[in-house]
């Protein structure tokens, strides 16, 4: 009997080890991918440089728009703001926090989180907003949370005591991911001044869908308007460019979309 376990135990390894050979990758679960999220989430949390950096961002946008808001007339079309919701002045760093060492995708957590309703503002997003709210100019919030959380969202955003709160300035995906179709429709009545958010296909640049190398041709392409018309907030825990790093990212398995991460790495060679 003893020698029937041994060689079971002898074989289930074997097997193991061969698996391994043959995939070329370890046999890595939902826990592990969501553990290397470890560092981005505690640099959110924790970091000095995470808060500049929004402000920094904010400073610059706000400067944009008081040039326009001095520069404007009556002749002019009404002055805006077009800025995502998460990560851009939401802060939902705690949800994902979470997901550090649990088997869990986070599909149904990320839901309830929006239910609840109490993302922190990004520091220095209610400052900023008020002061843009002051100098009359429009503020849509255009973000890709599902239009059955509009009401969750705008109770959360009022709760923050952000300016401009209303069925007409919070846009939510409504279709397809892309938001060029909204930018346009904002822009018909308005003078937009500037686009904030964390991700490239927060700004009007036909980029939503594009791989990795098509991302970065076109944020290229589109230099002159970062830190001007353009304004992006830090975000190194998630967004399109995780999935943009290979073809069916989203559907590979915990071990492959690892394989896929270290594979797009460009590693010194000694």
């Amino acid at each position: 009997m003893k020698k029937s376990i041994l060689s079971f135990i002898v074989g289930a390894a074997l097997s193991a080890l061969l698996a391994v050979q043959l995939c070329g990758t370890p046999a890595l679960t939902q826990k592990d991918i969501n553990n290397e999220s470890l560092n981005a989430i505690l640099w959110q949390q924790t970091a000095a440089e995470y808060r500049a950096l929004c402000y920094q961002a904010y400073n610059a946008a706000l400067d944009e728009v008081r040039a326009a808001a001095e520069a404007f007339t009556s002749r002019d079309k009404p002055l805006a703001i077009v800025l995502d919701g998460d990560e851009t002045v939401l802060d939902n760093s705690q949800v994902d926090a979470v997901l550090i060492d649990k088997e869990d995708a986070g599909l149904d957590l990320l839901s309830q989180w929006h239910y609840a309703g109490i993302a922190e503002a990004v520091p220095g997003a209610k400052n900023f907003l008020d002061a843009v709210d002051a100098l009359g100019a429009g503020i849509f919030y255009v973000t890709n949370r599902m239009e059955d959380k509009k009401a969750d969202t705008m109770r959360n955003m009022k709760a923050l005591e952000f300016p401009q709160i209303d069925d007409v300035h919070v846009i939510m995906k409504a279709g397809g991911s892309s938001k060029d179709s909204r930018f346009r429709r904002i822009a018909a009545s308005y003078d937009v001044v500037v686009y904030l958010g964390d991700n490239a296909h927060d700004f009007p640049m036909e980029i939503y869908g594009k791989s990795g190398n098509e991302r970065n041709a076109i944020t290229d392409a589109n230099r002159e308007l970062f830190g001007r018309k353009y304004i992006v907030l830090p975000n190194p825990i998630y967004g399109s460019w995780l999935g943009a790093i290979a073809e069916g990212y989203y559907k590979m398995s915990p071990a492959e979309q690892h394989k896929a991460k270290t594979d797009a790495l460009r590693i010194w060679r000694k």
